[in-house]
């Protein structure tokens, strides 16, 4: 009886951490993509913004929103298309967060490339 119920021990922690690792293995990677500099430049970015709503439009702020935004667009553009490549996106415990991400990431992709358009930007 023992026995069976070590082997069971065995075999339910043999079959459960492979999934436990390659979900470990996926947030490792994603932690990679991540760049802490990406993301203190977004935080930057919506600061900027945020004063130009509150303050209203000046040179200063809008050179400023301008210079990070043309800054951020390829930084997001990168870690968009490494998070999309990453096999990471498949699992089915990553899958969701890095959905989340990529969408987060699209969104403020987009409101770069306005900005990016924009005369005053030019």
């Amino acid at each position: 009886m023992l026995v069976r119920l070590v082997c069971c021990a065995v075999l339910a922690v043999a079959t459960l951490a492979p999934g436990a690792a390659h979900a470990a293995d996926c947030a490792a990677e994603v932690g990679k993509l991540m760049s802490k500099d990406t993301e203190k430049l977004t935080t930057r970015y919506n600061r900027i913004t945020k004063r130009i709503q509150e303050e209203g439009r000046n040179a200063n702020l809008v050179a400023e929103e301008c210079r990070i935004a043309r800054q951020l667009r390829p930084r997001l553009e990168d870690q968009l298309a490494a998070l999309k490549q990453s096999g990471c996106s498949k699992d089915p415990q990553a899958g969701t967060m890095i959905a989340d991400i990529v969408r987060g990431h699209e969104d403020d992709l987009a409101q770069m490339r306005a900005t990016t358009a924009r005369a005053e930007c030019r």
